[in-house]
Parts: C-alpha cells; structure tokens; sequence
C-alpha cells in the first residue's frame, strides 16, 4: 500500500551545482547529503517531508529526462524575492498570478524552472 510521495528524482549533470543552488541559494534544507559526490542527494523540509532526491546523469537507472519545474511555498514572496537576490539568484520581482496569488520564477542550474507561491490556489 502506498504511504506517502517520497520525493521527485532528478537526473543532473552537476549534483554538487544542483544542491549548492538549492540548498545555499534559495534555502531548501539538505536531509541527506546521498551516497557520494551529492549522488542521491535528498533536498527536503524534513527527512520524512516529500523532498528532491537528486541523481547523476552518468548514472544508468536514472530515468528521468526533459526540464522540470519545483513549485514551493512562501509566507512572504517580497521578503523571498530580498534573500534570493541577495544570495545571488537570478530573478525578477514577485508578481500577481491570475488566481489571485503572488508568484516568483527563476531557473536552476540545470534550466529547471522554479517556482515559488504565496497564497491558496
């Protein structure tokens, strides 16, 4: 019986540039640092939480392709937008989405989109 989402696997070019960004630049907490050189890297709000689980490229059983986009949640999206860029993130200023809520965007990396909400949907 299925219990709960685990997380998302991505397949990466860089785990180490991946997890820095997330982790020292936007503040996803690591909960595993993975089985070496970031491989498996687990980037989550608790180790039980759903999280990121972040593979290698090189690694054959890795199946995932294509960009992805992480969607996260924020109290305050302004405040957000003042630390990202002040971590050095490529970014623009927060704006008012169509359902009534405040959004973020930037890109990892990678070229995975990223976006953060502020507001029910």
């Amino acid at each position: 019986m299925i219990k709960g989402l685990e997380g998302i696997n991505i397949a990466v070019s860089n785990p180490e540039q991946f997890v820095r960004f997330y982790s020292e630049q936007l503040g996803v907490p690591l909960v595993f640092e993975g089985h070496g050189a970031y491989n498996g890297a687990k980037l989550a709000f608790s180790r039980e939480a759903p999280g990121v689980i972040v593979w290698s490229k090189e690694n054959d059983d890795v199946a995932t392709q294509g960009p992805t986009e992480f969607v996260f949640r924020s109290e305050d999206l302004d405040k957000t937008y003042e630390m990202l860029k002040f971590n050095g993130v490529d970014i623009q200023p927060p704006f008012l989405a169509d359902w009534g809520g405040k959004e973020l965007r930037c890109a990892d990396p990678e070229g995975n989109s990223v976006l953060i909400l502020e507001g029910a949907y």
